[in-house]
């Protein structure tokens, strides 16, 4: 009976045991949704910190608070002295980097945020065109949580749109990945509205160059197997505008070796949907599927090839060709890698099917 009795009281101990233990009420601390840094004129950073307070009984509202230091963490002490809650960032969802920033290098404040055990693997990265400062605190965003809605607008882009898909996690396995170079979102103030303005693209955590809204989509699948890549506006030679819905696609990468250094062929295999057909005579035609196949395959080849050409000249590699050549080359140096890539040949050949009924106007 006594050790009956004993287990009983144990069993009561672990079942009534949390109260025991200190909570954390969530009205008692600022959970950080979004940072923005930035380059400051006088030397070290900014940083912009954007986290909800919540009253009870009293709607949530959002604040957005910034200081001046050398350090991420000199910052975040900075912030927490002035605010009436203890901030924390285990609810961490968007970072955000200015473009001057950027230009100088990411990696200690990447760094951050990975050596952090509350900081999750998908929170989401973007560079700023202008600063993350001004872009954080525009006043169309005052009644909802900035930070969310960028990171949500940038999550359903790439699940459903032209963005290639990316966050903490993918850029810091790119960052140390032998042969791939990182690449982020551009967004942009624009009229008081944030807009996704482009791609960014690194030498390792330095930004270097970009591509616009209209080259994302021919980037994208480059680089990934889609199902979805969004809606693609084609004008053709004689004037006809074609729009197509990506309904799949996939690159196919080949590697051979040609006197000791290697040539790249990719093959686009692409489905598609007709989702507009507009005639340059401005009257009802029919659809002719097997020469709009084959204008839209050139095009193709050709947006890609000019992509590649900036990349290379640029010395950054997104797609991973260098990654790819190692799988292939057992012999492959890194060094040597880096002196053939800018002239590294590289063939495009895209195959387009295009699936459509009826007479379109």
């Amino acid at each position: 009976m006594v050790e009956r009795g004993a287990i009983s009281v144990i069993l009561i101990f672990l079942l009534t045991g949390c109260a025991l233990l200190p909570t954390t009420i969530v009205n008692e601390i600022g959970l950080i949704q979004g940072v923005g840094y930035d380059l400051a004129d006088e030397g070290g950073i900014i940083e912009t910190l954007v986290y909800p307070i919540i009253k009870k009984e009293q709607s949530t509202t959002t604040e957005v608070k910034s200081a001046f230091g050398q350090s991420s963490k000199e910052i975040r002490t900075k912030i927490n002295n002035e605010s009436q809650i203890r901030l924390v960032s285990g609810q961490l969802r968007l970072a955000l980097y200015g473009k001057t920033l950027a230009e100088k290098g990411i990696n200690d404040f990447v760094d951050t945020l990975n050596r952090d055990p509350s900081i999750g693997s998908i929170v989401q990265m973007a560079i700023v065109d202008g600063e993350s400062k001004e872009l954080l605190n525009l006043n169309k965003y005052k009644d909802e949580n900035i930070s969310i809605y960028i990171q949500e607008m940038l999550d359903q882009n790439m699940e459903f749109g032209q963005l290639p898909k990316t966050n903490l996690q993918t850029f810091l396995f790119q960052l140390f990945q032998i042969g791939q170079d990182p690449y982020l979102p551009i967004i942009k103030n624009v009229n008081g509205s944030i807009r996704i303005s482009g791609m960014a693209f690194f030498n390792y955590d330095q930004y270097m160059t970009s591509i616009p809204t209209e080259d994302i989509y021919m980037f994208k699948t480059l680089l990934e197997k889609n199902k979805s890549n969004g809606l693609q506006a084609f004008m053709l030679e004689n004037g006809d505008k074609v729009v197509l819905e990506t309904l799949y696609s996939n690159p196919e990468y080949k590697v051979k070796i040609v006197q000791g250094k290697p040539e790249f062929t990719i093959n686009l295999k692409m489905k598609t949907k007709l989702q507009e057909f507009a005639s340059s005579k401005k009257k009802r035609q029919s659809f002719n599927k097997k020469k709009y196949q084959k204008e839209v395959e050139q095009q193709l080849e050709e947006e890609a090839v000019k992509i590649i050409t900036q990349l290379k000249e640029q010395q950054v590699d997104p797609l991973g060709l260098g990654a790819k050549y190692k799988e292939h080359y057992r012999s492959f140096d890194k060094k040597e890698w880096e002196t053939y890539y800018p002239d590294v040949k590289v063939s495009i050949k895209a195959n387009v099917e295009i699936e459509q009924t009826g007479t379109i106007d």
